[in-house]
C-alpha cells in the first residue's frame, strides 16, 4: 500500500496564492489561529464587487455552512491544561506570568462546565450576521414571502446555527417564509463521513481512516514538531520545563505547547480573546510553528485525497454533492418554488466539498502526498477555508433565454474554478456539474487503488 511521506519536498501542481503571504496574514490578524479555530466575521474574507452578465439576475442560492463558534468540542482539552498548570504551581514550577495563565485555564475549565460543543452567543451571532450580508448582497432571492429552506445536522450546535441565520433573515424581513429542519432522515447527507450516519462507509473503514491519520500523519507531524523550538514560551511559562514535562510522561512536550496555545487561542470563541497575554508566551515564530502543524494536520484530515484512505473519505462526499445538485435541479426545473436553500453542518464535510467542486482551483491532491507542511501552509490555509461559520454557496442566474449560470462564493469570496468561464467568476451550471462528477469518478478510482 501507498505511504504518505510528509516532510520532502517534490514537484507540486500549480496553486495560485493571495497576495499576503500566510505568515503576513496570521500575523496582520488576531483572530486567526489554527484552521478550524479562527473566529469568522466577513471582515478578513473580502470580495471585489462584480456584476452579472448581461441579463442575467440571481434566482437560487444554496450552500453548505459550518456551525458557528462554539466551547470545546472535547472536556479532555480544558481539563488537561487545568492540570497542566495546577499541577506545576503545585511543584513550584511556574513563572509569574504562567501564574497568570494557571488563572486563564481555571477560569477556561470553569467556563467549559456543562457547555462542552454548544453553541456559543458568537456563533450564533456569526450566522445572524451572515444571514444579513446574504440578503442585503442578493436581495431578490429574499423579497417579500420568499420561501427559504434550511436543514441541519442532529448536532445541537449546528441546529442552533441554523436558527440564527434564519433568524437575521427575518430581522431584514418579517414577511419571510422559512422552514427548517434537523432529524435522522438527512443527517447521513449531511455528514456523510461519519460512518454511523452512512451504509457507504462501513465502520471498520473509518477505523483504518483514523488509524491512518494517527499513524501515518499525525505522528510525523508531531516527530517534526519535536524539532521546532518553542524555548521562548517554555521559558516563559516554567522556572524548569525540563522537570514541568517530565510530570506528564505520556505526553510529547510539542503536544502540551501545541495545547496550551490552543486553549488561550480558543477562548475567542466564546468572547474571550487576550493576544496580550499570547503574544507574552508565544513569539509569532513559535504561533506560525503551531500553525503549520495544525493545518497540515486538517489538509490531510479531509483536504487532500494523496492516498486511497484518504479519497475514500472524501469520496463520501458524493452523497452530499448529489443533494446539493438535486436542490439546484429541483429549481430549474420548477420542482421546488424555494428561493434559498441552506445546509448546516461540519467542518469535516465542508472541507472536501471546496476540492470537488475546484473551488480556488483547489485540486485533489497537490502532489503524491509527501508536500512539506511550508508548502502546505502557504497552498491550504485552513484559516480561509474552514473557520467558524465557514460557508459554500452556489448563486444561480438565469437569462430569458433559460441558460443557467452558477456564481461559486467561498466565505462570501467570489472564487474561480479550474474550467472556462463565461465571464469572471461565472460559469455553465452544467460545466460545473461535470467538473464534480468528473472529480468523484477520480476519487473513487483512487480509493480502489492497490
Amino acid at each position: 500500500m501507498k505511504r504518505i511521506i510528509l516532510l520532502t519536498l517534490t514537484t507540486l501542481a500549480a496553486f495560485s496564492l493571495s497576495a499576503q503571504t500566510s505568515r503576513e496574514e496570521i500575523d496582520a490578524n488576531p483572530r486567526i489561529v489554527v484552521p478550524t479555530m479562527t473566529t469568522y466575521t466577513g471582515e478578513i474574507f473580502t470580495s471585489e464587487k462584480i456584476s452579472a452578465p448581461k441579463g442575467y439576475k440571481p434566482v437560487f442560492i444554496t450552500g453548505y455552512m459550518r456551525h458557528g463558534s462554539r466551547f470545546e468540542s472535547d472536556p479532555s482539552y480544558p481539563l488537561d491544561t487545568y492540570r497542566y498548570f495546577t499541577e506545576a504551581d503545585k511543584a513550584g514550577l511556574l513563572t509569574p506570568l504562567g501564574k497568570q495563565v494557571k488563572e486563564f485555564m481555571i477560569w477556561n475549565y470553569e467556563h467549559h462546565q456543562d457547555r462542552i460543543g454548544d453553541l456559543s452567543s458568537v456563533g450564533f451571532n456569526q450566522h445572524r450576521e451572515l444571514a444579513k450580508r446574504y440578503a442585503k448582497r442578493f436581495p431578490a432571492l429574499f423579497k417579500s414571502e420568499a420561501k427559504v429552506a434550511s436543514v441541519a445536522s442532529t448536532s445541537l450546535r449546528a441546529a442552533m446555527s441554523m436558527v440564527g441565520f434564519n433568524q437575521g433573515l427575518k430581522e431584514l424581513n418579517p414577511r419571510l417564509n422559512n422552514s427548517m429542519e434537523a432529524s435522522e432522515r438527512t443527517v447521513g447527507i449531511i455528514r456523510p463521513q461519519k460512518a454511523a450516519n452512512n451504509k457507504l462507509y462501513p465502520a471498520e473503514q473509518e477505523k483504518m481512516y483514523k488509524s491512518f491519520l494517527k499513524g501515518e500523519i499525525n505522528a510525523k507531524l508531531v516527530d517534526w514538531g519535536s524539532r521546532q523550538d518553542l524555548s521562548h514560551a517554555h521559558k516563559a511559562l516554567f522556572t524548569d520545563a525540563e522537570r514541568f514535562f517530565a510530570m506528564f510522561p505520556e505526553k510529547k512536550p510539542f503536544k502540551i505547547m501545541t495545547d496550551i496555545y490552543k486553549r488561550m487561542a480558543f477562548a475567542q470563541n466564546f468572547g474571550k480573546l487576550d493576544r496580550t497575554l499570547i503574544d507574552e508566551v508565544f513569539t509569532a515564530d513559535e504561533r506560525y510553528i503551531i500553525y503549520k502543524h495544525e493545518n497540515c494536520a486538517w489538509h490531510y484530515r479531509c483536504g487532500s485525497a494523496a492516498h486511497p484512505i484518504l479519497a475514500n473519505n472524501m469520496w463520501q462526499s458524493h452523497i452530499l454533492v448529489d443533494y446539493i445538485v438535486e436542490q439546484v435541479e429541483a429549481h430549474i426545473s420548477g420542482k421546488c418554488d424555494a428561493n434559498a436553500h441552506f445546509i448546516f453542518g461540519h467542518d469535516l464535510n465542508l472541507i472536501p466539498l471546496q476540492n470537488i467542486f475546484g473551488l480556488e482551483n483547489m485540486p485533489l491532491y497537490f502532489g503524491k502526498g509527501n508536500e512539506n507542511v511550508d508548502y502546505v501552509a502557504e497552498h491550504w490555509r485552513g484559516y480561509k477555508i474552514t473557520p467558524k461559520a465557514a460557508n459554500i454557496m452556489f448563486v444561480i442566474y438565469r437569462n430569458k433565454e433559460g441558460k443557467i449560470l452558477v456564481r461559486p462564493l467561498l466565505n462570501e469570496r467570489d472564487v474561480e474554478l479550474p474550467i472556462k468561464s463565461v465571464a469572471p467568476h461565472f460559469y455553465e451550471w452544467n460545466e460545473v456539474k461535470k467538473l464534480a462528477y468528473q472529480r468523484i469518478a477520480e476519487l473513487d478510482r483512487i480509493r480502489k487503488a492497490k
